[in-house]
């Protein structure tokens, strides 16, 4: 029962820091990545930082948006099963068991 448990909770986990660790890291190589072009091409107001941003972003997107891909599910991979199989979290651990009874005297 507990190995179906941390199954469970690993695959959930699995899920959840994929999405996380994905659009975590596209979310700010993209912004360093906007920042940089709008710099690049002096924007002046607004817009024009704006729109030289997000080609930047999206071409960053379109370049490394499958090695980022790769590496979320390694690192989600990873630490899912970190987490569930560690006994981190406490529905995951094993339950103590007793110390056997001291002998008289």
């Amino acid at each position: 029962m507990l190995f179906v448990k941390r199954l469970i909770t690993s695959i959930v986990l699995f899920v959840v820091l994929l999405v996380t660790f994905f659009i975590g890291t596209l979310a700010i190589m993209g912004g360093v990545a906007g920042a940089r072009a709008a710099k690049k091409a002096n924007a002046t107001d607004f817009q024009t930082g704006y729109e030289a941003g997000q080609v930047a972003g999206q071409e960053l997107g379109r370049k490394y948006g499958r090695v980022i891909l790769l590496g979320s599910f390694g690192a989600a991979a990873v630490a899912s099963l970190g987490l569930s199989f560690g006994g981190v979290l406490p529905w995951c651990r094993r339950k103590p068991t007793e110390a056997p009874p001291l002998p008289p005297g």
